[in-house]
């Protein structure tokens, strides 16, 4: 996920953020899709934070 929103841009864009919020407002408590957008929205600040540092090592330095 971190590669995608590199690549595409849409990581650091506080838009695409808004419209993630907005179409998991807009389904019901229910929908399935609502609970992964909830959850993707839930980690975003992890998400930046990951988006803006250059390419790290997965599991530590050997």
């Amino acid at each position: 996920m971190v590669e995608i929103l590199k690549g595409s841009g849409y990581g650091k864009s506080e838009v695409f953020y808004r419209v993630a919020q907005a179409v998991s407002e807009t389904l019901s408590i229910e929908n399935k899709e609502k609970k992964l957008l909830d959850g993707f929205l839930a980690g975003r600040a992890r998400l930046i934070e990951d988006v803006l540092e250059g390419p790290g090592e997965l599991f530590g330095s050997e």
